[in-house]
Protein backbone atom coordinates (compact mmCIF):
# COMPACT_ATOMS: atom_id res chain seq x y z
CA UNK A 1 0.00 0.00 0.00
CA UNK A 2 1.15 3.33 -1.13
CA UNK A 3 0.64 6.92 0.70
CA UNK A 4 -2.44 7.59 -1.72
CA UNK A 5 -4.03 4.17 -0.91
CA UNK A 6 -3.01 4.50 2.78
CA UNK A 7 -4.81 8.14 2.66
CA UNK A 8 -8.14 7.16 0.92
CA UNK A 9 -8.42 4.20 3.32
CA UNK A 10 -8.26 6.80 6.28
CA UNK A 11 -10.13 9.42 5.23
CA UNK A 12 -12.73 7.74 2.61
CA UNK A 13 -11.25 10.00 -0.39
CA UNK A 14 -8.44 10.50 -2.48
CA UNK A 15 -5.57 13.38 -1.30
CA UNK A 16 -6.41 16.74 -3.52
CA UNK A 17 -1.97 16.45 -3.30
CA UNK A 18 0.97 14.81 -3.42
CA UNK A 19 4.77 15.71 -3.20
CA UNK A 20 7.88 14.01 -2.99
CA UNK A 21 11.55 14.51 -1.72
CA UNK A 22 14.09 12.27 -2.81
CA UNK A 23 16.38 10.92 -0.10
CA UNK A 24 20.36 12.26 -1.43
CA UNK A 25 23.75 10.75 -1.30
CA UNK A 26 26.74 12.88 -0.40
CA UNK A 27 30.13 11.66 -1.63
CA UNK A 28 31.70 14.98 0.30
CA UNK A 29 30.30 16.61 2.53
CA UNK A 30 29.42 14.52 6.26
CA UNK A 31 31.12 16.86 8.20
CA UNK A 32 32.14 19.55 5.91
CA UNK A 33 29.15 21.47 5.70
CA UNK A 34 29.28 22.35 9.96
CA UNK A 35 32.91 24.22 8.89
CA UNK A 36 30.98 25.80 5.93
CA UNK A 37 33.19 23.71 3.57
CA UNK A 38 32.31 22.22 -0.02
CA UNK A 39 30.08 19.43 -0.57
CA UNK A 40 29.01 17.61 -3.11
CA UNK A 41 25.79 15.22 -3.28
CA UNK A 42 23.22 13.99 -5.73
CA UNK A 43 19.40 12.89 -5.70
CA UNK A 44 17.75 9.23 -6.43
CA UNK A 45 15.21 7.97 -7.57
CA UNK A 46 13.98 6.73 -3.81
CA UNK A 47 12.39 9.48 -1.08
CA UNK A 48 9.59 10.38 0.44
CA UNK A 49 5.88 10.77 -0.35
CA UNK A 50 3.16 12.68 0.97
CA UNK A 51 -0.65 12.62 -0.17
CA UNK A 52 -2.78 15.09 1.14
CA UNK A 53 -5.62 17.31 1.68
CA UNK A 54 -6.54 20.31 3.68
CA UNK A 55 -7.73 20.63 7.18
CA UNK A 56 -9.65 24.51 7.73
CA UNK A 57 -9.82 24.03 11.13
CA UNK A 58 -6.04 24.37 11.52
CA UNK A 59 -5.59 21.28 12.55
CA UNK A 60 -2.43 18.90 11.76
CA UNK A 61 -3.05 15.63 11.29
CA UNK A 62 -0.34 13.61 9.78
CA UNK A 63 0.57 9.27 10.41
CA UNK A 64 3.98 8.08 8.23
CA UNK A 65 3.03 4.34 7.37
CA UNK A 66 6.62 3.37 9.19
CA UNK A 67 5.54 4.26 12.18
CA UNK A 68 2.30 3.10 14.23
CA UNK A 69 1.40 6.63 16.05
CA UNK A 70 -0.33 9.23 14.23
CA UNK A 71 0.00 12.97 15.52
CA UNK A 72 -2.28 15.98 15.54
CA UNK A 73 -1.62 19.47 16.78
CA UNK A 74 -3.22 23.04 15.81
CA UNK A 75 -0.49 25.15 13.67
CA UNK A 76 -1.14 28.18 16.37
CA UNK A 77 -0.40 25.99 19.03
CA UNK A 78 2.01 23.45 17.94
CA UNK A 79 3.77 21.81 20.91
CA UNK A 80 6.50 23.91 22.62
CA UNK A 81 8.62 20.78 23.84
CA UNK A 82 9.63 17.56 21.68
CA UNK A 83 7.75 14.84 21.91
CA UNK A 84 10.21 12.25 21.31
CA UNK A 85 8.40 10.89 18.62
CA UNK A 86 8.66 10.94 14.76
CA UNK A 87 6.62 14.16 14.06
CA UNK A 88 8.59 16.04 16.24
CA UNK A 89 10.75 16.92 13.07
CA UNK A 90 7.44 18.60 11.57
CA UNK A 91 6.39 19.80 14.83
CA UNK A 92 9.76 21.80 14.56
CA UNK A 93 8.92 23.05 11.11
CA UNK A 94 5.53 24.12 11.78
CA UNK A 95 6.81 26.19 14.88
CA UNK A 96 9.78 27.47 12.38
CA UNK A 97 7.74 28.09 9.52
CA UNK A 98 4.99 29.72 11.94
CA UNK A 99 7.38 32.47 12.59
CA UNK A 100 7.76 33.49 9.60
CA UNK A 101 4.38 33.28 7.72
CA UNK A 102 0.83 33.45 9.74
CA UNK A 103 -0.90 29.82 9.18
CA UNK A 104 -4.32 29.01 9.08
CA UNK A 105 -5.35 25.97 7.39
CA UNK A 106 -3.73 22.81 8.58
CA UNK A 107 -3.71 19.53 6.75
CA UNK A 108 -4.22 15.46 7.09
CA UNK A 109 -1.52 13.69 5.16
CA UNK A 110 -0.17 10.27 5.10
CA UNK A 111 3.84 9.98 5.24
CA UNK A 112 5.59 7.20 3.04
CA UNK A 113 9.18 6.29 2.69
CA UNK A 114 10.32 3.93 0.35
CA UNK A 115 13.90 3.18 2.18
CA UNK A 116 14.84 1.68 5.52
CA UNK A 117 14.96 4.78 8.00
CA UNK A 118 18.55 6.30 8.05
CA UNK A 119 21.36 7.06 6.66
CA UNK A 120 19.91 8.75 3.45
CA UNK A 121 18.94 11.85 5.00
CA UNK A 122 15.49 11.02 5.30
CA UNK A 123 14.68 13.32 8.26
CA UNK A 124 15.39 15.91 6.16
CA UNK A 125 13.63 14.56 3.01
CA UNK A 126 10.30 14.52 5.57
CA UNK A 127 10.66 18.18 6.63
CA UNK A 128 11.19 18.97 2.82
CA UNK A 129 7.97 16.88 2.42
CA UNK A 130 5.98 18.71 4.97
CA UNK A 131 6.88 22.18 4.81
CA UNK A 132 5.74 21.98 0.50
CA UNK A 133 2.45 20.03 1.73
CA UNK A 134 1.72 22.96 4.80
CA UNK A 135 2.83 25.99 2.56
CA UNK A 136 0.76 24.72 -0.57
CA UNK A 137 -2.08 24.53 2.07
CA UNK A 138 -1.56 28.38 3.55
CA UNK A 139 -0.74 29.78 0.11
CA UNK A 140 3.27 30.51 0.95
CA UNK A 141 5.65 30.43 -1.71
CA UNK A 142 8.98 29.25 -0.35
CA UNK A 143 12.38 30.49 -1.73
CA UNK A 144 14.71 27.59 -2.13
CA UNK A 145 16.93 29.60 0.74
CA UNK A 146 13.94 29.35 3.35
CA UNK A 147 12.88 25.85 2.77
CA UNK A 148 16.19 24.86 3.62
CA UNK A 149 16.73 27.45 6.42
CA UNK A 150 13.65 26.25 7.90
CA UNK A 151 13.81 22.89 7.81
CA UNK A 152 17.66 22.84 9.48
CA UNK A 153 16.01 25.03 11.82
CA UNK A 154 13.68 22.43 12.54
CA UNK A 155 16.03 20.09 13.37
CA UNK A 156 18.41 22.22 15.16
CA UNK A 157 16.41 23.99 17.66
CA UNK A 158 13.32 21.50 17.70
CA UNK A 159 14.48 18.51 17.73
CA UNK A 160 17.87 19.14 18.28
CA UNK A 161 20.12 17.53 15.53
CA UNK A 162 23.46 19.29 15.29
CA UNK A 163 23.16 19.34 11.37
CA UNK A 164 24.45 21.61 8.98
CA UNK A 165 22.36 22.42 5.55
CA UNK A 166 23.89 19.68 3.42
CA UNK A 167 21.19 17.63 3.83
CA UNK A 168 18.25 20.01 2.91
CA UNK A 169 20.64 21.81 0.52
CA UNK A 170 20.95 18.48 -1.29
CA UNK A 171 17.44 17.72 -1.31
CA UNK A 172 16.42 21.45 -2.40
CA UNK A 173 19.01 21.92 -5.36
CA UNK A 174 19.64 18.20 -6.96
CA UNK A 175 18.57 17.56 -10.26
CA UNK A 176 18.06 14.27 -12.10
CA UNK A 177 21.21 13.09 -13.91
CA UNK A 178 23.17 15.78 -12.30
CA UNK A 179 25.61 16.33 -9.29
CA UNK A 180 25.61 19.11 -6.88
CA UNK A 181 28.56 20.84 -5.73
CA UNK A 182 28.41 23.89 -3.03
CA UNK A 183 30.35 26.10 -1.39
CA UNK A 184 28.68 26.51 1.96
CA UNK A 185 30.52 29.55 2.77
CA UNK A 186 28.45 31.40 0.54
CA UNK A 187 26.27 28.91 -0.69
CA UNK A 188 27.44 28.99 -4.44
CA UNK A 189 26.46 25.98 -5.90
CA UNK A 190 26.61 24.45 -9.62
CA UNK A 191 25.01 21.28 -11.05
CA UNK A 192 27.28 19.10 -13.06
CA UNK A 193 25.67 16.88 -15.55
CA UNK A 194 26.54 13.09 -15.71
Amino acid sequence: MNAVEAFEKTYKKPPQYTAFTPYRICPIGAHSDHQLGKITGFAINKGIHVAYGPKENGVIEIQSMQFDKRAQWHVEATPKAKENDWADHLRGATIALYKRYPLRRGLCAVFDGELPIGGLSSSAAVIITYLSALSTMNGITLTPEELIAISKESENKYVGVSCGKLDQSCEVHCKKDHLLYMYLQDDRYELIPQ
